[in-house]
């Protein structure tokens, strides 16, 4: 296969089979995700902390093995916070008893206890206090555990308990990665697992499936009051060269009006209700959809139009049994390209007004509020029911002009 691939890989429009079509074109979007993954993977720390309380569980503490999706609190008790100046650089230590640990976490001292916040991780391993005696242990764990209170032992020096795993007693091992790591910052580009791990709190907690309903009956909207429009007008323009003398300069005007530009005028216009959207949609459609089907009409060869007269063809026979007939194909991919271009526009719609549905509240809001996650969830979506609707107008396009799909 690799040599099928490499043989005549710059022939100019040679036929390419499937299995090949699906190979390359799956190359880029693995190469994509491996950079992704790569940009957005941290280096993974062990840190060794004494016993302590995971908020949530001060009943029954969790089992080895405990993934935490989100931060966690943990209380230590009887423990105090250290710190010392070392060079003018700041270090933070816990002590606890006989155990004394360097602590480069956000921590709080409270009045007995200190109260640390664990990123999301693994709780790796366990090691209370009464689970071995003595003599079950290690040479160097007794000699620690026979050190006195006014005599702290350096865990971190001697077993280094930030970032390796040791057995000491009266201990946890939680596993984090450090996104400080990262050569992109979570709050830039989250890693894949976190943006496909927000999935179900998108969907039941947000509605995602009504939003993306939402934003579609909008687009449909739209798009139907634009066609509704453009479309006799056009008809006109194609047809009667005076009409298109007419709405000329506007159809060139619209060319060059900056889609964006239209946001401020319909909020003046309509306010931010629905309506407002609705026609800035259907002016955004209504401008890319113009140029295009007057272009279909003009395209028509004029050798049609002459044997249409010569066989006494009137003006609206000439315009609905030959200009139209004959663009109509090239009208209806214009209409497919143009509803997909509104899943665009849609965007723009609805990040004026934070209060209504769709997508691009949803956008909005995860901006501002967060999480930042469900932006590029969202962003999928909107990718996935455009390509289905996509889809759909290409199905429907093969029913009504089965002729082209059989030229091909």
């Amino acid at each position: 296969m690799f040599n099928d691939l490499v043989k005549n890989f710059f022939g100019i429009r040679i036929a390419v089979k499937t299995h090949e079509k699906v190979f390359l074109g799956a190359i880029p979007i693995v190469l994509i995700f491996l950079l992704w993954v790569i940009t957005t993977t941290g280096r993974n720390e062990t840190i060794i902390l004494p016993e302590g309380t995971f908020e949530g569980y001060e009943e029954a503490p969790p089992s080895v093995g405990t993934r935490f999706s989100e931060d966690v609190r943990y209380t230590i008790e009887d423990a105090t916070l250290e710190y010392p100046e070392n060079d003018g650089n700041p270090e933070t230590w816990l002590i606890k008893g006989d155990q004394r640990v360097k602590i480069t976490l956000p921590s709080r001292a409270l009045s007995n206890s200190v109260r640390l916040t664990l990123p999301k991780g693994k709780l790796v391993k366990r090691n209370l206090a009464d689970s071995m005696t003595l003599s079950d242990q290690p040479a160097q764990q007794q000699s620690i555990a026979s050190a006195t209170a006014s005599d702290p032992i350096d865990l971190a020096a001697t077993g280094e308990v930030a970032h390796t795993d040791s057995n000491f007693s009266g201990t946890i091992s939680y596993k984090f990665e450090n996104v400080q790591s990262r050569i992109f910052s979570p709050v830039i580009l989250p890693s894949p697992w976190e943006v496909f791990s927000s999935l179900p709190s998108l969907w039941s907690e947000r509605s995602l499936l009504t939003n993306m309903l939402y934003s579609f009956l909008r687009v449909g909207a739209g798009f139907l009051a634009a066609f509704i429009i453009v479309f006799p007008i056009s008809l006109l323009m194609g047809t009667f060269s005076k009409f298109n003398s007419i709405f000329a300069p506007l159809m060139l005007f619209g060319g060059y009006l900056p889609i964006p530009a239209l946001v401020p005028l319909t909020m003046s216009l309509f306010g931010t209700n629905e309506e407002q959207k609705i026609m800035f949609l259907a002016l955004g459609f209504a401008i890319y959809l113009m140029p295009l089907f007057v272009k279909a009409l003009d395209e028509v060869d004029n050798v049609y139009l002459q044997t249409g007269y010569t066989l006494g063809a009137g003006k609206f026979q000439i315009l609905n049994k030959i200009l139209l007939p004959i663009a109509m194909p090239k009208i209806y991919d214009a209409m497919r390209l143009g509803f997909g271009i509104g899943w665009g526009y849609i965007i723009l719609a609805e990040m004026v007004d934070m209060g209504s549905k769709g997508v691009g509240t949803l956008i909005l809001t995860s901006q501002r509020r967060g999480p930042r996650e469900d932006i590029y969830l969202v962003l999928i979506a909107i990718v996935i029911m455009a390509f289905i609707t996509d889809k759909i107008w290409e199905k429907v396009g093969h029913k009504l002009f089965p002729y082209r799909s059989q030229e091909r």
